[in-house]
């Protein structure tokens, strides 16, 4: 048994700075997949999505979401590995994914495969409001694995 309780996630708080900056297409480039294999190429980073109330509204409604599904790889615990590793996802208004992948790894091939796992998990995720303008939305997820 593990007695330690599960750490919060630290998801979608404050993305990259980098990221935020990006077009979406950046994402597709960054996983392999050529952009005209995309469903939709104009997709919209989620930060650019409408006003920053309404962003900031569904990036915590997602945030909450996401936690319900992060575990800490109890293997990992035990050889005490941590790390953030950055996952990028492109999903639509009804909130169903259209894809994600590894973007910056965290060292540790369990804690990458836990997040990307856990975004698999939470799928389908909470339907984008009817203020938010977009078809398809990407988004840059870190997720930090710490042992405290």
């Amino acid at each position: 048994m593990d007695p330690a309780p599960e750490p919060e996630p630290t998801p979608i708080e404050q993305p990259a700075q980098d990221v935020a900056d990006q077009p979406a297409t950046d994402a597709a480039e960054q996983s392999g997949e050529e952009s005209d294999a995309r469903e939709d190429q104009n997709a919209v980073p989620l930060q650019t999505a409408g006003q920053s109330a309404d962003v900031n509204n569904y990036l915590s409604k997602l945030s909450r979401h996401l936690a319900r599904f992060y575990e800490y790889p109890r293997r990992s615990r035990r050889l005490g590995q941590q790390g953030t590793p950055v996952i990028v996802f492109e999903f639509r208004r009804d909130g169903s994914l259209v894809d994600h992948t590894l973007r910056d790894s965290s060292g540790h091939s369990l804690l990458d495969e836990a997040a990307l796992n856990m975004l698999s998990a939470a799928a389908p995720l909470p339907k984008v409001p009817a203020d938010m303008r977009g078809n398809t939305f990407t988004y840059a997820l870190p997720v930090r694995f710490s042992l405290r």
